[in-house]
């Protein structure tokens, strides 16, 4: 059963190393990329309806189930770049988010996939003709939609704990905030409590992503 999305709601987007990274450290550029257009005229990507997901555990959860799908997908690579990681979560209201833009329309619908009633699908439809142009507003909805979400709640999935690979262990968990320091030039990361920020407006709690999919189809 689907559910409506309203201005009350709150959305999650899941971080997944590497596709959420620069090199060694998470990007607002690279939180929202959409692929390929699909058949049905849209680009989707995924989030996390957080009313239903109501729980820094529930979203973790569906983080490490993502990061586990694309992993066998890809053949379960042994430990290092090969490998996706799901590294936390960032949140936003659904009322900030753009509905759409200059060339470009976008879509928040719930739709329950693979026994995640949380999923929501994020549409992308490009109004403008032309390769590069369309690429253009792909990149430009992308970023206006990351510019509203908040400061990472990292987390790391338990089959990870042991794993020397993993962005925490390679970088530390300031990987996810290095790259958002123009934003919130004080944010740092409190590894037992919370990330918190005076420029940051207060503290996101954490406990112990990038959407669903991969611009194919959600793993859940």
């Amino acid at each position: 059963m689907t559910v409506e999305i309203n201005d009350g709601d709150e959305l999650a987007r899941c971080i997944i190393f590497d596709r959420a990274f620069e090199n060694d450290i998470h990007v607002d550029e690279l939180l929202w990329q959409f692929g390929a257009t699909k058949a049905d005229g849209a680009s989707h990507e995924s989030a996390v309806l957080r009313r239903l997901a109501p729980y820094p555990e529930d979203v973790h959860r569906i983080g490490c189930r993502i990061a586990a799908f694309q992993n066998e997908r890809k053949g379960n690579p042994p430990p290092g770049p090969g490998r996706r990681y799901y590294c936390g979560f960032r949140e936003a209201s659904f009322a900030s988010l753009p509905k759409g833009g200059d060339g470009y329309r976008i879509e928040y619908l719930n739709v329950p996939e693979n026994g995640e009633k949380a999923h929501v699908d994020v549409a992308l439809y490009i109004l403008v003709e032309g390769r590069s142009a369309k690429a253009v507003r792909r990149t430009e909805a992308g970023l206006a939609i990351a510019e509203h979400f908040g400061p990472p709640a990292p987390h790391q999935c338990e089959v990870d704990y042991e794993d020397a690979q993993h962005p925490f262990a390679l970088y530390g968990r300031d990987c996810l905030v290095s790259g958002l320091r123009d934003r919130w030039p004080s944010l740092s990361l409190q590894e037992n409590s919370s990330v918190s920020s005076s420029d940051a407006g207060g503290s996101v709690p954490i406990f112990g992503e990038l959407g669903f999919g991969d611009g194919e189809a959600s793993p859940l």
